[in-house]
């Protein structure tokens, strides 16, 4: 289904008739019966003769619009043309998808029938799924083979089968396990197979499972019904809540799972999980309470599980039993007793208006308006936009990704893609102090929920949904508007110049950067993240994500203060580092590429008017040869480019034709390698990775690695440790981005996206013969009528934009009269400045 939103109607200014009247009748009461029928009369009247003039005018101005736009070129024949062609936006499922398409409605519903019916998977429904069952997690496109797609799109070869990636939960074989299928050919599969790879293992240990909706009300019953037989009485009573069991005034706490890594507790075959108390205000984890529980989550029989450790005001406790101890023992006096807040629209984790409204009256901000129409096109998943062309999909897995980006005809990447969020907390409490998410396992994907057209994305956005596989229920799952495209204008010039004077040629030509953006925002649990692919009209393609939601804080006690501020009564802002990593597989003039550096270095030349040495800058081309020599980690003392391109494609001058990646987001992992939980995301140590491309070496992590620190079932160091060679192959590029969080006040209730934006760019060097912006149609040439007499005034050449077709705004008609009766205003014409 499409959503697009309606653009925004003109309103009256005047009051409603209806309340018009009442205050008229109120201003007539207790007047004489013949002055109140006079005063009507007129009233009326006047009512009348004003209502036909505006009647009048409306008529007037409609004609004037239809004859306009039907006579014109403006808007592809008729202003707003595209706008209301649905040629323009399709977003039905194709009867035959292709090689990058989100798996469909039909595919999903055929893959869970034959995993229900084989007999060595013998999948359960999701309503029936219990943690010692087979059941299904997870299902997602498992694109073709890139040589195998390649020939489909530029050889016009055979087009390859599709399959699914299906990962099953095994708890019911004799030793559990986790499996990944490989099923086939969609729709109608014929078959399920392990997926083989030499970059990761198959079957994986059932303790590295990502924890599914099932599981964890599962767990969460067990365990908390025993916390709540041996402690309920002591947490209501020292915290005015309580897991379970919580008639009023008692609250019930809400969770906050953190899982808790292998390589922690030495065991790859241990599964722990804390699970820490928060009271059920907006938003629950800005009103932490000091205790959690530490769960034992061994094996596939919830009966079994149960509580290893009990975290209390400080303090570890062996078992529940010592806690109870402990408190039985204790002077009730001499605990300290807490208690909720009261749920009220100034708490400060709540999001409701507060303070004095700005502006002082409800005026409407800016909004963005298509005056012709869109300018792109969407059609079974893919988009064309000024130059433009891509395919994109939300990935359960790891979200959004693009594929066979083009600009011009030719592929400049064929696939860029989210690969992994984690963060790592710093706290002194046991619970924070390990948790380091890695969100793969939550399945990134499936949180980007809903975009609010006027809060997420421009009202006029095309709103795309996406299905997926229910994780609880049998019925796929759609999740409306979980991305947004839009075309806006950034606020200022993608180039520009000047030439006031006569002398320097007197003219004016500027162009501000429109831009088509594709949008998701995932939210995991408290954090939001905004996800951009952003393509510019001179061959510039930024990736961008931003930061926002709420803090995951801790308790507040005086063993805090190393790990972050005081913000709030018991609340301390944890610190904690973001780090995004992103595959670009990028194919510039072809597969065969080579990656090189642009070295500047300082250098001493003689100077040329005196016999002494000068200093100044150079630059020296790097060839990285090797996988490990191509290997980057940022240092200030080098600076340097990042060059890709086709060593046998040349500029007509014979340079290089490239296009460079700028790495606007990096930020270091202070942890020391191969300890702790940092054995999760190896691809963090360096900000640039590139390998040659191999076909297992899809996704540089893994729905596991929250849990795999103690064996990683994918090691990104594995991708280029054997060392291959990278000149003139097919090309991967890796990239890292993060940032370090010292949350703030002013982080309440949520953080600001504003300094947030961590951005890598595919700038185009060499490429073009000049900036593809020129071709454009936004910009704006203004320049003398005629050079050789510059009396005679400016023209504005807008290039088809304001012509007699399509009226030009009010904002550049004024603008256009101002030039008229003053030309200097932009370029020298009839008198000299004399400012220089």
């Amino acid at each position: 289904m499409v959503y697009r939103s309606s653009r925004l109607q003109a309103q009256r200014d005047a009051e409603p008739e209806g309340e018009a009247l009442q205050e008229f009748s109120a201003e007539t009461r207790g007047m004489d019966k013949p002055v109140q029928l006079r005063r009507q009369v007129g009233v009326w009247r006047t009512a009348a003769i004003v209502l036909a003039v505006v009647t009048l005018c409306l008529v007037v101005a409609v004609a004037v619009l239809v004859v306009k736009g039907s006579s014109g070129s403006c808007g592809g024949g008729r202003c707003g043309a595209k706008a209301r062609n649905p040629n323009f936006i399709d977003l039905s499922e194709p009867n035959v998808p292709g090689p990058f398409h989100d798996l469909t409605k039909h595919e999903i519903i055929k893959i869970r029938e034959f995993i229900t019916q084989d007999p060595n998977i013998r999948a359960v429904d999701p309503e029936k799924a219990t943690v010692d069952s087979s059941y299904m997690f997870m299902m997602d496109l498992l694109t073709a083979n890139k040589g195998d797609i390649l020939k489909y799109l530029d050889k016009k070869g055979p087009a390859p089968d599709r399959h699914a990636r299906v990962i099953m939960y095994r708890g019911d074989k004799p030793v559990p396990m986790v499996e990944e299928y490989a099923c086939g050919p969609l729709p109608d599969v014929t078959s399920c197979t392990l997926i083989k790879s030499d970059k990761r293992r198959n079957p994986v240990e059932f303790s590295l499972r990502p924890l599914s909706i099932m599981e964890f009300e599962t767990a969460a019953t067990r365990v908390l019904t025993q916390v709540d037989k041996k402690l309920g009485h002591f947490m209501k009573d020292v915290f005015g809540g309580s897991y379970m069991n919580c008639p009023e005034p008692i609250k019930c706490f809400k969770l906050y799972p953190s899982p808790m890594a292998t390589n922690i507790v030495s065991d790859i075959n241990k599964r722990r999980l804390w699970i820490w108390a928060d009271y059920p205000l907006e938003y629950y984890s800005l009103h932490p309470v000091d205790f959690g529980i530490l769960a034992n989550l061994d094996g596939a029989d919830p009966s079994k599980f149960g509580i290893d450790k009990v975290w209390f005001r400080g303090k570890l406790y062996n078992n529940m039993d010592e806690l109870a101890a402990f408190y039985n023992s204790t002077n009730k006096n001499d605990i300290k007793r807490i208690r909720p807040k009261e749920e009220t629209k100034d708490l400060y984790s709540s999001m409701h208006l507060r303070g004095d409204p700005k502006p002082a009256e409800p005026l409407r901000p800016p909004t963005l308006v298509e005056p012709d129409g869109i300018r792109y096109t969407l059609k079974d998943r893919k988009v064309d936009y000024m130059g433009w062309s891509f395919n994109f999909r939300l990935s359960s897995l790891t979200g959004p990704a693009l594929y066979d980006v083009r600009y011009n005809g030719e592929r400049i990447a064929y696939e860029i893609a989210m690969n992994e969020i984690a963060v790592f907390y710093s706290a002194d409490n046991p619970l924070q102090r390990v948790t380091d998410f890695v969100d793969s396992g939550a399945l990134i994907g499936t949180h980007s929920k809903s975009l609010v057209p006027g809060g997420d994305c421009p009202e006029s956005s095309t709103f795309v949904n996406q299905t997926f596989p229910g994780q609880t229920l049998s019925n796929n799952v759609e999740i409306p508007r979980a991305l947004c495209l839009f075309e806006n204008n950034n606020g200022y010039p993608i180039r520009r110049h000047l030439s006031f004077a006569q002398a320097e040629g007197a003219f004016y030509n500027g162009m501000l950067d429109s831009v088509l953006t594709l949008r998701s925002a995932l939210t995991v649990v408290n954090y939001d993240y905004i996800v951009d692919f952003i393509f510019h009209q001179n061959g510039v393609l930024e990736s961008r994500i931003m930061s926002t939601g709420y803090i995951y804080p801790s308790f507040y006690t005086t063993a805090e203060r190393p790990y972050g501020f005081q913000i709030a009564e018991n609340v301390v802002g944890s610190l904690h580092h973001h780090i995004f990593h992103y595959k670009a597989d990028l194919d510039i003039s072809g597969t065969s590429n080579r990656y090189e550096t642009l070295d500047i270095k300082p250098a001493q030349v003689q100077l040329r008017t005196e016999p002494r040495k000068y200093h100044l800058t150079k630059f020296e081309r790097s060839l990285k040869k090797t996988e490990k020599e191509a290997l980057y980690k940022f240092n200030f003392d080098y600076p340097k480019y990042h060059v890709v391109h086709n060593d046998a494609v040349k500029t007509p001058l014979k340079e290089i034709k490239a296009y460079r990646i700028g790495l606007h987001g990096m930020s270091k992992q202070l942890l020391p390698e191969g300890v702790d939980s940092e054995v999760t995301i190896p691809w963090a140590r360096h900000q640039l990775v590139v390998t040659k491309h191999k076909d297992d070496e899809v996704i540089s992590s893994s729905p596991y690695a929250m849990w795999d620190s103690k064996d990683p079932v994918t090691d990104f160091s594995e991708f280029y440790k054997d060392d291959e060679n990278i000149v003139d192959q097919d090309l991967v590029f890796w990239i890292t981005m993060g940032m370090h969080h010292i949350p703030h006040t002013e982080d309440l209730p949520v953080t600001p996206t504003v300094g947030n934006h961590l951005t890598f760019f595919l700038f185009p060097y060499n490429y073009f013969t000049d900036c593809p912006s020129m071709s454009s149609r936004d910009q704006i040439r203004i320049e003398h009528k005629d050079r050789s007499d510059p009396k005679k005034g400016v023209r504005v050449e807008r290039y088809g934009r304001g012509d007699d077709t399509c009226s030009l705004p009010p904002y550049s008609q004024e603008y256009d009269k101002v030039l008229e009766e003053d030309p200097d205003t932009i370029v020298e014409s009839r008198k000299v400045r004399g400012l220089f």
